[in-house]
C-alpha cells in the first residue's frame, strides 16, 4: 500500500542531516573509538567473570582463541567495508548478502545490548565515587557519571571523536604506569601460581576453551564494529580500514592485559572478586592513598566516561538511522543543527540510567551475551554470501577470503554453541528475540506508511564503489 505513496506526502525535514563544522576522524581517532568501546571492562571483566571461574591458564587459552576470531573478522571486514562503505555497517552487509532483516537485527540490536552492559558500568563507577565521597547520597552518582557524557555528545559527535582519542591516550599512559608499579611492587610467584590452575568446583570439557573464548569475545565484541558506523567521517579510508580498525583491539589489549595480569599475580582471585573494582581496589589495599592509587583511579574513571561516550556517539546514530528507514517513530531520527541524533541519545541515556538502580540483571546479561557470541558467525555468513555476488563494482577479492570465512564460520559457531550451553534458557530467549525482530522488520515495517516508502530505497543493493 505504501509503495504508491508520493514523496510529497512526507515532511522529511526532520530526516535531513546537515553537518556543522565537521571534523573528520583520522586513523588514530578510528582506533581510539574502537578501543574506548570496551575500555572500561577488559581487565575488570577478565578478573571477575573469567579468571574467577576458569583460572589464569584457561583464561589465556580462551583469550588466544578470541584474538584469532578478531583477526579473522578484521580480514573479512577490510573487504566488506570497501565494497559497502556505509554507516549501516552490519545492516548494509546483510542487505548485500540477501539477509537484510538478519543484518538489521544484529545492527540495531546492539543498542540495547550495549545499553545493558552500561548498567554494570554505572554501578561500578558509582561504587568508585561512593568510595571517594562516602557521605554523599548514593542515588546521585549515576547522574554524575552519565550527565557530562550526554552533554558532551549533544555538542556534536565530531567533537567527541577527537576527545575520545585524548582520553584513550591518557588511559594508555596511566594504566601502563600502573601495570609497571603493580608488577614491580606487588606481584609474587605464590599468588600467580595459585591463580594459574582451575578454581575449586570448576570442571573442564572439550567446550571449555570455546566457552572462555566466548566470554572474551563478549568483552571485545564491537571493538571492530562501532567505528564502522562513523565511516562517513573517516578522513583516510584506506589507513583507517587497514590500521585503525585492528589497532583498536591491540590498544585495548595493551592497556588492560598487563595490568590485569599483574593484579592476578598479586592476590588470590577470591579476594579480588570481592572488591568492587579489583584493578583499583587491590592497589588501594596494598599501597594506600598514594600516587599509584590515584593514577589507577583516574584511569578507571576516564575509561568509564570514554566507554559511555562511544555508547552515545555510535548507538545514537544506529537508532536514528533505523528511524530514518521508517522502522521507528520519526522523532527518534531527528538530528540537531550540530549533526547530533539528540532524541536517540536521550533515549539511550534513560536506558542506561534504568539499569543503575536494578541489581538483578544476570539473566538479561547472559541472554545478551549470545549476541556477541554469535556475531562473528553472522559476519562470516554475510561475507560468504557477498562473495557470491557478481554484479558489484567492487567485488570481494581478498586473498584467502573464503578459507578464512569458512574457518571463522565454524570456529565462531562452536563458540556460540558453547555460550548457549552455559545457560540454554537465556540462549533461547535471545534467539527468540532475534526471530521476532526479524519478523517485525521483514513483514511489518514494509507495510507501514513510512516504512513502505523507504524500504525500496534501503534495499537497493550497491553495484558501484564510485564514492571511493
Amino acid at each position: 500500500m505504501a509503495a504508491d505513496t508520493t514523496r510529497s506526502e512526507f515532511d522529511e525535514s526532520s530526516d535531513d542531516i546537515k553537518l556543522v563544522n565537521e571534523k573528520a576522524l583520522n586513523w588514530f581517532d578510528v582506533s581510539a573509538i574502537g578501543t574506548g568501546e570496551m575500555l572500561f571492562t577488559a581487565g575488570f571483566a577478565w578478573i571477575v567473570y573469567i579468571a574467577s571461574l576458569y583460572g589464569l591458564k584457561w583464561s589465556i587459552i580462551g583469550f588466544a582463541i578470541g584474538v584469532v576470531v578478531i583477526h579473522c573478522a578484521w580480514w573479512l571486514y577490510r573487504e566488506m567495508i570497501t565494497a559497502v562503505p556505509e554507516p549501516g555497517s552490519i545492516q548494509s552487509y546483510g542487505r548485500e548478502a540477501g539477509l537484510f532483516s538478519l543484518g538489521t537485527t544484529y545492527f540495531v540490536g546492539y543498542a540495547p545490548v550495549y545499553g545493558v552492559f552500561m548498567w554494570l558500568e554505572l554501578q561500578v563507577a558509582s561504587g568508585l565515587f561512593q568510595g571517594l565521597f562516602p557521605t554523599v547520597a548514593t542515588w546521585i552518582w549515576p547522574f554524575v557519571v552519565i550527565g557530562p557524557v550526554v552533554g558532551l555528545n549533544l555538542l556534536g559527535n565530531q567533537v567527541t571523536g577527537k576527545v575520545q582519542s585524548l582520553l584513550v591516550v591518557l588511559t594508555l599512559i596511566g594504566d601502563g604506569i600502573a601495570a609497571v608499579c603493580v608488577w614491580y611492587l606487588l606481584a609474587n610467584k605464590v599468588d600467580f601460581a595459585a591463580n594459574w590452575g582451575l578454581p575449586a568446583g570448576t570442571t573442564v570439557d572439550w567446550l571449555t576453551p570455546f566457552t572462555v573464548a566466548g566470554f572474551w569475545i563478549g568483552i571485545m565484541a564491537a571493538v571492530l564494529e562501532v567505528q564502522q558506523v562513523l565511516v562517513d567521517e573517516w578522513s583516510d579510508f584506506t589507513v583507517s580500514r587497514d590500521v585503525g580498525l585492528l589497532s583498536a583491539a591491540w590498544q585495548l589489549w595493551v592497556r588492560q592485559i598487563p595490568l590485569a595480569l599483574g593484579i592476578l599475580a598479586a592476590a588470590p582471585v577470591a579476594a579480588l572478586v570481592a572488591m568492587p573494582v579489583p584493578t583499583v581496589g587491590l592497589i588501594h589495599e596494598k599501597l594506600g592513598d598514594g600516587p599509584v592509587f590515584y593514577l589507577a583511579l583516574a584511569s578507571m574513571l576516564i575509561a568509564t566516561y570514554t566507554t559511555l561516550s562511544v555508547y552515545f556517539m555510535a548507538e545514537g546514530k544506529v537508532l536514528a538511522l533505523y528511524s530514518q528507514q521508517g522502522a521507528l517513530p520519526r522523532p527518534v531520527g531527528q538530528y540537531s543543527s550540530k549533526a547530533v541524533p539528540w532524541v536517540a541519545i536521550l533515549i539511550l541515556a534513560v536506558l542506561a540510567l534504568v539499569g543503575a538502580y536494578i541489581t538483578d540483571t544476570l539473566f538479561i546479561i547472559e541472554m545478551l551475551s549470545n549476541w556477541s557470541a554469535s556475531l562473528y558467525f553472522i559476519i562470516a555468513l554475510f561475507f560468504i554470501c557477498m562473495r557470491q555476488r557478481k554484479n558489484m563494482d567492487r567485488p570481494l577479492k581478498v586473498p584467502f577470503g573464503m578459507p578464512v570465512a569458512i574457518f571463522l564460520l565454524v570456529l565462531s559457531g562452536i563458540i556460540a554453541f558453547a555460550i548457549f550451553m552455559t545457560n540454554w534458557k537465556a540462549g533461547l530467549a535471545w534467539y527468540g528475540t532475534v526471530l521476532a525482530f526479524m519478523a517485525y522488520d521483514h513483514f511489518i515495517v514494509p507495510r507501514t506508511k513510512r516504512g513502505g516508502f523507504y524500504r525500496d530505497q534501503v534495499l537497493r543493493q550497491r553495484t558501484s564503489a564510485a564514492r571511493l
